[in-house]
C-alpha cells in the first residue's frame, strides 16, 4: 500500500463526531502494527494533520485539515439528508445512509446510527463495490449498459461476495432493469451474511443522480418490511430533491419524508 493510502486510510479512522482517538485504537482500525502507527501519527502531525493532546496522548483531526473537509463536495446534499436520515432512523428503527459515487465505488458520507442492540456495519469514509450493495445499484440506475459495465468489471465475479451477488454483467444488468421500474434496489446478504439494504437514488435540482440514501439492518428485521421500507425510501428522496429544488430557487423551508 502506497504512503498516501496508509495516511487516507488513518484519516477515515477518526470518528466523525471528532472524538479522540489512541493510537491503539487507530491501529486496530486499520489493521496495522501500533509502532507503524505510531511513527505515522507523529510525520502527520508534523504536516498539520492531526494534533495530539499532550496529556491523554490522544490524536484529533487538526483544525485546519476539518475546514478544508468542510469546504469539500456537495455541502448542500449533506445538510439536507442530516434530517431525513434521522426520520428514516426513528420511522425504521434501523440505521441509514447517504452515499455518493466516487470513481467506480460507493462512498459513505454519512450515516445516523439505529438504537437497536444489533446494527448493520457501515461508517463514514468506508467504500463499497457499485455492483452487490443497495447504494451502489442506486447510483447506477441513470447509466447505460456500458458505463455499468466500465464501473463494475472491476469487482464483479470475485471470490469475496457471496453467492447472492450478480456474479456476471448480464445478472447485474437484468437484477438493475427490475429494481429501476421499483424505483429501489435490494441487496440482501450480498456483501455479508445476515444484512439486508435498501436503497434508492437522491436527485439534485436539475434531476441528476447525485447520491443514494439507503437503510441498512439485519436480514431477520428487513425481510418483512422491504416493501414498506422502499416506499418509504422513494418518499423521502423525494422530500430530498423538492427540497433541493427549493435552495437551487432561494426558497429553502422545512424536510419531510
Amino acid at each position: 500500500m502506497a504512503v498516501a493510502e496508509r495516511v487516507a486510510a488513518l484519516l477515515f479512522a477518526f470518528k466523525a463526531n471528532g472524538e479522540p482517538r489512541s493510537v491503539s485504537e487507530l491501529a486496530r482500525a486499520v489493521g496495522r502494527e501500533k509502532t507503524q502507527v505510531s511513527r505515522m501519527l507523529k510525520s502527520m502531525e508534523q504536516g498539520g494533520l492531526v494534533v495530539q493532546d499532550p496529556q491523554s496522548k490522544r490524536y484529533t483531526l487538526a483544525w485546519g485539515l476539518r475546514v478544508l473537509a468542510g469546504s469539500a463536495g456537495n455541502n448542500v446534499l449533506a445538510r439536507v439528508c442530516v434530517p431525513a436520515l434521522r426520520k428514516l432512523v426513528a420511522y425504521t428503527g434501523e440505521g441509514a445512509l447517504l452515499s455518493v459515487q466516487e470513481s467506480t465505488q460507493s462512498l459513505t458520507i454519512l450515516r445516523e446510527k439505529s438504537h437497536q442492540s444489533l446494527q448493520a456495519g457501515g461508517w463514514v469514509g468506508r467504500r463499497s463495490p457499485l455492483h452487490c450493495t443497495a447504494s451502489g445499484r442506486a447510483l447506477l440506475f441513470d447509466s447505460a449498459d456500458e458505463e455499468v459495465d466500465f464501473l463494475t468489471r472491476r469487482d464483479i465475479g470475485r471470490s469475496e461476495y457471496g453467492t447472492r451477488t450478480p456474479g456476471d454483467l448480464s445478472t447485474l444488468l437484468e437484477r438493475l432493469r427490475n429494481e429501476r421500474e421499483r424505483g429501489y434496489s435490494v441487496a440482501s446478504e450480498e456483501v455479508e451474511i445476515g444484512l439486508t439494504s435498501i436503497g434508492v437514488p437522491v436527485r439534485d435540482s436539475f434531476g441528476t443522480i447525485v447520491g443514494a440514501i439507503n437503510v441498512s439492518g439485519p436480514t431477520s428485521r428487513l425481510r418483512a418490511h422491504k416493501e414498506d421500507t422502499g416506499g418509504l425510501l422513494l418518499r423521502t428522496a423525494h422530500a430530498v430533491h423538492q427540497e433541493l429544488l427549493k435552495i437551487a430557487a432561494g426558497k429553502a423551508g422545512p424536510l419531510g419524508p
